[in-house]
């Protein structure tokens, strides 16, 4: 899967550079003082207008748009839901709070602490749910600072054009100076331009996509933990999540089993 994106990607990215690029010499593209004009905006508007945080966290969630996907998160997390749930069931809140050692989703980690720790129903509720608030507000802000960006490279391009017709007017009795200038009006337009549709935009509908993703699962995750709470069968929670065949696959190979034992050994420990 990996492998075939980016093999379109890399597609699209030549036809793209064909496309543009037929009949111009690539060095009559490659303009200083545009760059400076659009890349140094943009760096001064992040810097600036943002905070160090803010940036940071914005940058590690970039980092995951260009990481290979996982396997599937949401089969992964419902045999996790229901290792919890055969644990909780059988052994009780102490196997449960050791079983959560190897649990790798935070969330669930997270939440499932509170089921072992005796708390209500409606306690955990309302905490889960301000952490999933938050953590949805987090993804909107990384989201924002990427259109915000998005809108401004474009912007920043036109100003650099102006700039530069600008100089252009100022040096008509000299053509070579006058044709430099244009040529930076050109430049900085089109990297705006390029910036803006051809790296930004696709970032901020990654971004989206993972946001919603993550929203979604979470949300996955809140209603497992309240059937946990209330000592739900497993069989129950695939029921509600038309995930039976998953919980047949699990029963079938011995994953439940393995989780009962594991519950027992976490008794005797």
């Amino acid at each position: 899967m990996v492998l075939r994106s980016v093999s379109f990607g890399l597609a699209g990215a030549l036809f793209m550079v064909l496309g543009f690029f037929n009949g111009v010499k690539i060095g009559s593209l490659i303009n200083f003082q545009a760059m400076v004009i659009v890349f140094g905006g943009i760096a001064l508007v992040t810097i600036v207008g943002f905070s160090r945080e803010r940036v940071i966290d914005t940058w590690s969630a970039i980092k995951k748009v260009f990481s290979a996907p996982r396997r599937n998160d949401r089969n992964h997390l419902l045999q996790e839901v229901f290792r919890l749930a055969s644990i909780y069931r059988i052994h009780g809140p102490l196997a449960l709070e050791r079983a959560l050692d190897t649990v790798e989703n935070d969330f669930l980690r997270y939440g499932a602490l509170f089921v072992a720790e005796g708390y209500d129903e409606g306690a955990f509720t309302h905490a889960l749910e301000r952490e999933l608030y938050v953590r949805n507000q987090r993804a909107l802000s990384r989201i924002s600072l990427i259109k915000t960006l998005m809108r401004l490279a474009p912007s920043l391009g036109m100003a650099g054009t102006v700039i530069s017709l600008m100089q252009v007017m100022g040096r008509l009795d000299a053509i070579s100076s006058a044709n430099t200038a244009l040529a930076v009006a050109l430049s900085s337009t089109l990297y705006g331009v390029l910036l803006a549709n051809l790296v930004l935009l696709p970032i901020a509908a990654k971004l989206e996509q993972m946001a919603d993703e993550e929203f979604d699962t979470n949300s996955m995750i809140l209603e497992s933990l309240i059937a946990i709470a209330r000592t739900e069968h497993p069989m129950r929670i695939a029921e509600r999540f038309n995930a039976y065949h998953l919980y047949q696959t699990c029963k079938e190979s011995g994953n439940l089993l393995a989780a009962e034992a594991s519950g027992t050994q976490a008794i005797g420990a």
